[in-house]
């Protein structure tokens, strides 16, 4: 059953706008209430309405809405009310006004604003985990961010809803490639908080690099490498090139294990042994060759200085002829006799 525009439903409570999107899973519609407030209204697709499981599946898509309705976070989509329209159950749900980040102009982000988004939404998960519930789809289309706002919103909880392992291999054709882990490609496979975790590091890779990383059963069956993703992008941060390829590990146990494990990793940066190591200095040769010059001038200069000390010496022990006519007459050994003062003889 797929509503036209200016249907009501629920007593006249909301009005159909338009279509929003319709899935293989489910049809989304934006509504208007009796306040003229934005709403999203999302049904089961017709595919699953018309099936002999339609009673069932409808009520599982019910206790996925209330159990999510539990789940009371800013960066969680609202759920507002639940209710039947020609016995089909809807569920409305807040409308976010903004952009979702696969439709971003920017393609690369800086890493401080994708970090800032991731962290917004790992705090949404953990919310969600701790009510028994996974989203399964965790990829950058399913988040906004609010107009004017630095503020991620987790949204489009369809696979959430935690239809049984019969769907399983339906769901396989809606997949996205590059965001889901291997066990959301097999039939009764272990699925918990690592699951989603391999979705969040792959958005966080996309949203650092551009480029999204080879899916994960082309990893598993045709042994494809996933490219580090400081590959792409050199500016990347060390522990946070680290933190993307530990959530993409493809073996579920391979993985963190819980979204604050994975988190504590993303926020710890690896410390350097000297967390100031000494640069070495750079050296001057000019000054070098200056300071070599003036040091063999001082030494020229003190050369000279003793020398001139030297002569100065020896003339000051030299004794002149007067003196030395003086102290040397009638000395022995002088070779002089001294003269009478009358000169005389007899």
């Amino acid at each position: 059953m797929v509503w036209t525009v200016g249907a009501q439903l629920y007593s006249g409570r909301y009005v159909i706008e338009k279509l929003l999107g319709r899935g293989r899973f489910g049809i989304t519609y934006l509504a208007r209430d009796k306040n003229n407030e934005p709403v999203v209204i999302k049904t089961l697709s017709d595919s699953f309405l018309n099936s002999a499981e339609a009673e069932r599946l409808q009520q599982l898509f019910v206790q996925g809405a209330v159990q999510l309705a539990k789940c009371k976070h800013p960066h969680i989509v609202k759920v507002k009310t639940t209710f039947q329209e020609g016995g089909v159950w809807c569920i409305a749900m807040e409308y976010i006004d903004g952009i979702d980040l696969a439709s971003r102009a920017q393609v690369i982000l800086p890493e401080a604003e994708a970090l800032q988004y991731i962290r917004q939404i790992s705090q949404a998960l953990i919310e969600v985990h701790n009510n028994g519930l996974l989203h399964r789809d965790i990829r950058p289309g399913n988040i906004m961010v609010r107009s004017g706002k630095a503020e991620a919103v987790l949204i489009d909880f369809d696979l959430a809803m935690d239809f049984d392992d019969e769907l399983t291999a339906t769901r396989r054709g809606e997949l996205m490639n590059g965001f889901a882990p291997i066990e959301l490609y097999m039939l009764s496979a272990q699925r918990g908080p690592f699951t989603d975790i391999y979705s969040l590091g792959a958005t966080l890779y996309v949203l650092l690099t551009g480029e999204t990383p080879v899916s994960a059963d082309e990893r598993k069956i045709k042994k494809t490498h996933l490219v580090s993703p400081q590959d792409y992008n050199q500016n990347i941060s060390p522990h946070v090139n680290q933190a993307i390829l530990w959530a993409m590990a493809l073996e579920a146990k391979e993985r963190p294990q819980s979204v604050q494990e994975w988190l504590d990793k993303l926020e710890k940066q690896e410390k350097p042994n000297n967390p100031n190591p000494r640069q070495p200095r750079k050296i001057n040769w000019e000054a070098v060759a200056a300071i070599g010059t003036c040091l063999a001038a001082l030494i020229a200069l003190l050369a000279l200085w003793v020398d001139s000390r030297k002569d100065t010496d020896k003339e000051k022990l030299q004794p002149s002829p007067a003196i030395e006519s003086s102290w040397c007459e009638g000395a022995p050994g002088c070779g002089r006799s001294p003269t009478s003062s009358s000169g005389l003889s007899s």
